[in-house]
């Protein structure tokens, strides 16, 4: 896949049918992620919807859709919205912004982050496109919160981690934030080094880096490893049944976890 770099290629990711995919160039998908009980006759959900714009795989790279492990999350992140309250959250690899987008609602300030042009340029699309109001459109909270006053849109190269900022084409200031989140954020061995360099420099001494990962992912077993070694507090459990569903992103279907790892208060 074009633009993937330092190992973040496509390494046991879904199937692609890539006929499709090339088609697919500069046809824009919008979907509705809903929250609540679906009413067929407003076509609306009861208590929150998010709206995202997919592109082709081939301009913006395995961002460029929403998968199974983001709404799996973002499912979680609604569950237990209260614990992000008053808290900085920063999303890593943030693709069409689906995780990022549901927490802004109940987050203080949230960062969605990502390196290639066009997944920026679609992140703040879709932070844009969560922004406006119509009539019968939205869920509750769509009326009772402007979420692009606390969500910034940000570059983020992970490869860049080590590289001295006078020899960077761009660097974007990030904050070390309370709460970090992701999915499927270890695509391969290659990548998970890297991974906990930046979850290091950028999560706060006590803070919490949640992500849902397929067991199928080259590198889960790798990075745990690497990141318990680093004195992290790793806990890892099966999603939950009322987490899943058929979510219709035609992926194939595939055993999730849900991790949760600490950052020790004293690093």
């Amino acid at each position: 896949v074009s633009g993937m770099l330092g190992g973040r290629e496509a390494i046991g990711t879904p199937n692609i049918d890539w006929q499709e995919a090339a088609l697919g160039i500069g046809k824009n998908r919008r979907k509705t992620i809903g929250f609540g009980t679906y009413d067929k006759r407003s076509r609306n959900y009861s208590d929150l919807e998010i709206y995202i714009r997919e592109l082709s795989i081939i301009e913006a790279g395995i961002g460029c859709a929403v998968w199974d492990a983001a709404i799996i999350l973002s499912r979680w992140i609604f569950q237990h919205r209260q614990e992000f309250a008053g808290q900085y959250v920063l999303e890593l690899g943030s693709g069409v912004g689906l995780p990022g987008l549901t927490v802004a609602y109940f987050a203080e300030k949230v960062v969605l982050t990502d390196y290639i042009p066009q997944l920026l340029d679609n992140l703040q699309y879709n932070v844009n496109l969560n922004r406006t109001v119509n009539e019968g459109e939205g869920g509750y909270m769509k009326q009772t919160k402007d979420i692009g006053e606390n969500i910034v849109v940000s570059y983020l190269n992970w490869d860049e981690i080590d590289t001295p900022l006078e020899e960077r084409e761009r660097y974007d200031e990030i904050e070390q934030a309370d709460v970090i989140i992701g999915s499927e954020l270890t695509y391969s061995p290659k990548s998970v080094y890297t991974l906990v360099k930046v979850v290091e420099k950028y999560l706060k001494p006590g803070g919490v880096f949640y992500e849902v990962l397929s067991d199928d992912r080259d590198g889960v077993g790798l990075f745990v490893e690497v990141i318990t070694a680093a004195r992290w507090e790793v806990h890892a459990e099966p999603v939950s049944a009322e987490l899943l569903g058929d979510f219709k992103t035609k992926q194939r279907p595939e055993t999730y976890k849900f991790y949760t790892m600490r950052r020790r208060a004293d690093a």
